[in-house]
């Protein structure tokens, strides 16, 4: 792959984009080879849940306290996931400022199932994929400009991803890309920059090839296991996820170890050595980079 100095990051990744599609042709195209794809209209155009707007939620769930969190107000470490919101605000006040001026404000993991059941009734997970975890829909929202940084889902589940109004730009990588990423060891984020890639820093971005895509009201997005997202708000929006486990024993395996043992490993081992541990983890995923950086300019020789 020729090193560009300019664009490091080659986004020219394509994406299939369909609607009506059959168990058969989802299962054989996406599913089981694990390619990502937009769906539009997965519910069926009529369903209720694309009825879902901004004013659906203030009459109906106005009232509730939601965690809200801010990249711009909040420190964090780049290997580090969010483990609760520092910040509670009335859930129609939230809505109302995301609509009112671009802001990084973000709701995400939002469980709006649990404040109003029947919503759970205003659509019904199409016979498409199996192992649906049905019973764990969470909602997303966010105002022009916020951002979810890359990385990829602990849980390593697949994702259908759906925009229900506003309009999010994706950037996904292939899971076979994560040392050139730069994946923390015991971690499932990295600390590099879509929108401003450094090269010197991070050389290894020259040598892998994203998908660069824009979801809208009604699209779905599935994101297989253990695929890379950075996620931004072209406007306000909000949106839905549901997750279904991989049709790979492998990558069930590798989301049990990553919640149910990696990351309290991360935990403890950061409580005990700080940044002395978080330094050992920059250093081992510059190291794991290298080598292939210098496995692909052997190739190109």
């Amino acid at each position: 792959m020729k090193i560009d100095t300019k664009n490091p990051i080659d986004l020219s990744g394509h994406i299939d984009v369909v609607e009506n599609i059959t168990r058969e042709e989802f299962q054989s195209k996406y599913m089981k080879p694990q390619i990502p794809v937009i769906i539009k209209n997965l519910y069926g155009k009529d369903a209720k849940v694309y009825d879902w707007t901004f004013d659906y939620f203030k009459r109906e769930l106005g009232q509730i306290e939601v965690g809200v969190f801010d990249d711009e107000s909040e420190t964090r470490k780049d290997d580090r996931s969010y483990k609760s919101a520092p910040k509670t605000m009335k859930f129609g006040d939230y809505l109302s400022l995301i609509q009112e001026k671009p802001t990084t404000k973000r709701l995400f993991l939002f469980n709006v199932f649990k404040h109003k059941k029947e919503l759970h009734n205003h659509f019904k997970f199409p016979d498409i994929a199996d192992k649906v975890l049905k019973f764990l829909p969470l909602a997303f929202f966010g105002g022009q400009g916020a951002i979810t940084r890359i990385h990829r889902d602990m849980d390593n589940s697949c994702v259908f991803l759906t925009e229900l109004a506003g309009y999010k730009r994706v950037v996904l990588f292939d899971p076979k890309y994560s040392a050139l990423l730069y994946q923390y060891p015991f971690s499932t984020h990295t600390s590099i920059d879509v929108n401003n890639p450094d090269l010197e820093k991070y050389p290894g971005l020259a040598y892998v090839q994203g998908i660069d895509c824009t979801i809208g009201p009604g699209d779905t997005l599935f994101m297989p296991a253990g695929w890379w997202h950075h996620i931004e708000y072209s406007t306000a929006g909000l949106g839905f996820a549901i997750r279904s486990l991989s049709p790979n024993i492998s990558d069930r395996l590798q989301g049990f170890w990553q919640v149910g043992i990696m990351t309290h490993i991360d935990e403890l081992m950061n409580k005990l050595f700080g940044d002395q541990w978080f330094n050992w983890k920059k250093s081992n995923a510059r190291k794991k980079a290298e080598v292939l950086i210098q496995r692909e300019k052997y190739k190109n020789l």
